[in-house]
């Protein structure tokens, strides 16, 4: 019998190659979104859904799946003076980053199954170093990473070993809402980000290597080639926090395009 996989975020770069990815491989994909107009690719049903209560959650797994895949995200469109976030984005934001998949989570431990299900939430690579420059989203997705960690070894025994919570950390996708941090940057951090990128994979490549990942591999959180920068800045975060703040301090002014302009 054919697989059903759930994907939140079916509108977005990766959860559209997700989808096709699955289908590729003979699964049912049931796409959600949050857009009410939606028209796209990569599902075989769409669910229209707010994603934010536990009535919501509970309509996830009203299909049955053997794989719920929580890819639905927000970053940082748009900043206040001097580069400050904006308050109604972090409260949208950290509810569709961390406390939407939080809910779902408690939602798949009530379930009682007679076969396994993968409740696989989609972090981010920035999961163990927070940055100035994508400081809600950055918050989100350390919340996310260290519930998922924390809260899964309890779902897993709860569930008699049936429901993993699985966490998988990919990287930069080429696309357009890769390039969202940009709005705090100046012309010299905006090269930076434009050739990392340029050169990043594009989405049905990092699809693939997910799907790959949770059909074969008995690991509870997946990377995608984390890069070497990345995981200097998550060590020096943990080992030394004065000392990573104090580069966050160094770093404002050398990659902001607020740092010197006048207030009103």
């Amino acid at each position: 019998m054919a697989k059903t996989v759930v994907i939140t975020g079916i509108s977005g770069t990766l959860g559209s190659a997700l989808g096709k990815t699955y289908q590729q491989r003979g699964a049912r994909v049931v796409g959600v979104t949050r857009q009410t107009d939606f028209q796209g690719e990569g599902y075989d049903e769409l669910l229209v859904s707010p994603q934010q209560t536990q009535e919501d959650a509970a309509k996830l797994f009203s299909y049955d799946p053997d794989v719920a895949i929580l890819n639905a995200g927000q970053i940082e469109s748009a900043v206040g003076e001097q580069g400050l976030p904006l308050l109604e984005l972090v409260e949208s934001m950290n509810r569709i980053n961390y406390t939407w998949p939080a809910i779902v989570a408690l939602e798949a431990a009530k379930l009682k199954r007679d076969r396994p299900l993968d409740v696989v939430a989609i972090g981010s690579i920035a999961d163990g170093s927070p940055s100035c420059f994508g400081p809600v989203y950055h918050s989100g997705k350390i919340a996310l990473h260290y519930y998922w960690s924390g809260v899964g070894p309890i779902v897993y025994y709860a569930s008699d070993k049936m429901i993993r919570l699985r966490l998988y950390r990919p990287g930069v996708i080429a696309g357009p809402l890769a390039w969202a941090p940009v709005n705090r940057l100046n012309e010299k951090a905006y090269q930076i980000r434009a050739n990392r990128v340029n050169g990043a994979p594009a989405g049905e490549q990092v699809a693939e290597k997910i799907a790959q990942w949770i059909e074969t591999s008995p690991q509870w959180v997946g990377t995608y080639d984390e890069p070497l920068s990345f995981k200097l800045f998550k060590y020096l975060f943990a080992l030394f926090p004065n000392q990573f703040y104090r580069l966050q301090l160094l770093g404002w002014p050398k990659g902001s395009k607020f740092v010197g302009s006048p207030k009103p």
